[in-house]
């Protein structure tokens, strides 16, 4: 019996879900990728201006003036999901279904593609069926039933299909023109159930821009940017209008030349630049940290890229995982706005080459990382920015030490609740000193194993001489044996196979009080924990703690007014760290006790008990004398 290749069945659904699995402007990335390896000099996403002018329709087109197909090989590339000269290869390549899987879902209309080879032109138009919901290619009766013909006047659309070539394409190149769910829509507003897509030309600028690194040397990437997105009437009406300014120097629309994140960051190509610091930053894995710091000036220009700083990973080129969430940057230490928003950190891990070498591959969908390094595959970010952090560059420590200015520790609590709490540190300290593990990277003579099952307890920890300070990884000091003592425990950390005795904290946390800008909820968190400063910062500007603060004021005279604040705060200071050293008691593991006990919200959550507060606020305050009548 003849070997019978595996083949899908109703393919429609496996393509529907991997779109699902797609982000926005994943069509964008394809469609550049796939021209540039098609040896493409230039790349256009524009309009498609005949349907412009006829009809009213801004159709979505992508041109490019790479080695083109011919009909044989535009037939077999979009008769299948996977088929063509690009086959689906390891897991560092380019599939080649990406483009497919990006357009068909949103364009059920269809997908006209154009395509040149040394002069001679073939169209090929696929669509979704409407009664069996499946994607093929459309018969064209007019042509014997062919699924690829000559471009040809199309009336009911608004365009003859032969004129679509841009004066860049010459002998070779394709075009490719989205039609979205009918003849009628603007798909240069990309997927209508995608909100982030819609705006005509500024996202998709963001995107590609953001998304590609670098752009290769020689390759000219360009958009047709509207100058009013969300206004159509104030759209282009043709091609000139889409390009140039208007007799009366009012512009409708231009050409924006995309250049990658690197150039937009740095402003490399932008007059009277700003001055951007940068670096980069070896970690132990081999992953290195790339930085940069805008130290004066403009942010980049938001008519080419985003304006705002982010958290990115690279690979090959491409960035993944882009982010300016509050809590990365909490993971370096970076809080304060005036810092945070100036800083953009890009981490290159290893890329994956195993047996030896753990790093980074893209998932099928192309949409995001995975690292082999972690047992789920997950990407490691916090991991890398908590050890980049560990490195600091100056540039960045000096800046977060003028953000942070003299205020260090601007909490003034009263020696009567210090000593309490130093009582409480004590106590702490005492009951729990041996139940705490450690992780030490690369093992060494301090490591024990946590997971060997011994009688009593599931975990080792090493029975020291009281005040012996652990070596540093690598260091071997010649010691005389120490009995191992079974207790209760588990590791410090995620690798819970390497560790070392952690004792209780030697001194609390400092406390500080910010403005709520430093914070991800400046509405709602009140605290938040910066372990890698160790330091707790209060949000000054809370409805919490301004209604406390006017609450109490009110039973007061006026010129107690500041005492009466500066109580409250110190209460509040007090509170937060008599959480945190509750946290220090929980018989857990490193990673859930930072990620489940000492998040903002949860110590935002603790510290709203006003029963408690007030009345340890109303002890603090005795001593300014009896409070109004009726206010107690």
């Amino acid at each position: 019996m003849a070997f019978r290749p595996v083949q899908y069945k109703e393919v429609q659904h496996f393509i529907n879900r991997a779109y699902n699995e797609c982000q926005a402007f994943q069509w964008a990335r394809e469609t550049l990728k796939n021209a540039l390896e098609a040896g493409a000099t230039k790349v256009h996403f524009g309009v498609e201006y005949q349907a412009v002018e006829r009809r009213g329709v801004y159709r979505r087109l992508i041109a490019d003036n790479g080695k083109g197909m011919t009909e044989k090989q535009l037939y077999e590339y979009f008769s299948y999901a996977g088929n063509g000269e690009k086959r689906i290869g390891g897991e560092h390549d380019n599939f080649g279904i990406g483009a497919k899987i990006s357009l068909m879902p949103w364009n059920p209309h269809g997908l006209v593609i154009v395509s040149w080879v040394d002069g001679k032109a073939s169209m090929i138009w696929i669509q979704k069926s409407p009664q069996s919901g499946e994607y093929g290619l459309r018969s064209f009766e007019e042509y014997g039933d062919d699924n690829v013909v000559e471009p040809f006047d199309d009336p009911e659309h608004g365009c003859d299909w032969s004129k679509v070539k841009p004066d860049f394409i010459e002998d070779h190149g394709t075009v490719i023109v989205l039609l979205g769910g009918s003849a009628k829509d603007d798909t240069v507003d990309g997927d209508p159930n995608r909100p982030s897509e819609y705006g005509a030309s500024r996202n998709l600028i963001h995107y590609l821009n953001q998304r590609f690194w670098v752009l290769p040397e020689g390759a000219e990437v360009t958009v047709n940017r509207f100058l009013n997105d969300r206004d159509k009437t104030k759209w282009p009406h043709d091609a000139r209008e889409g390009r140039l300014a208007l007799d009366d120097d009012f512009r409708r629309g231009a050409y924006v030349t995309l250049y990658g994140s690197r150039v937009h960051i740095t402003q490399a190509r932008r007059k009277g630049r700003a001055e951007v610091l940068s670096g980069t930053v070896p970690l132990h894995d081999g992953t290195r940290v790339h930085w940069f710091f805008l130290k004066h000036g403009d942010m980049p220009d938001q008519a080419q890229g985003p304006s705002t700083s982010f958290i990115g990973i690279l690979y090959k080129d491409e960035l993944y995982h882009v982010t300016s969430h509050h809590a990365f940057y909490r993971t370096m230490g970076v809080t304060p706005q005036a810092v945070r928003t100036r800083l953009w950190v890009v981490i290159e891990p290893p890329v994956d080459a195993p047996p030896n070498v753990p790093g980074v591959y893209p998932e099928s969908a192309r949409s995001a990382l995975k690292y082999s390094g972690t047992p789920d595959r997950s990407v490691p970010t916090n991991d890398w920015l908590a050890e980049f952090s560990k490195h600091m560059p100056e540039a960045i420590r000096q800046a977060l030490a003028e953000a942070f200015g003299d205020q260090k520790d601007d909490s003034n609590i009263t020696s009567r609740l210090m000593g309490r709490l130093s009582q409480y540190l004590n106590l702490w300290g005492k009951k729990f000193k041996q139940r705490k593990l450690s992780t030490v990277e690369g093992g060494g003579d301090e490591s024990v194993d946590v997971n060997l099952p011994i009688s009593g307890g599931v975990g080792l920890v090493v029975d020291a001489r009281e005040g012996r300070t652990p070596g540093e990884q690598g260091d071997s000091p010649a010691h005389d044996p120490v009995e191992k003592t079974p207790i209760e425990a588990l590791a410090e950390g995620s690798d819970q196979k390497n560790a070392r005795r952690k004792t209780s904290p030697r001194q609390l946390p400092q406390v500080q009080w910010r403005e709520k800008t430093d914070f991800g909820d400046a509405e709602n968190h009140l605290a938040q924990w910066i372990e890698t400063q160790h330091l707790i910062q209060l949000n000054k500007e809370h409805l919490v703690i301004k209604e406390q603060i006017a609450r109490w004021q009110s039973r007061y005279p006026d010129h107690l007014a500041e005492d009466v604040a500066g109580k409250v705060r110190d209460v509040y200071s007090a509170a937060v760290l008599s959480v945190f050293l509750a946290t220090e008691g929980l018989s857990v593991g490193k990673f859930d006790r930072e990620n489940r006990f000492r998040t903002p919200d949860v110590l935002t959550v603790a510290l709203l008990g006003y029963f408690r507060e007030d009345e340890i606020i109303r002890q603090q305050l005795s001593y300014l004398g009896k409070a109004k009548e009726g206010e107690e």
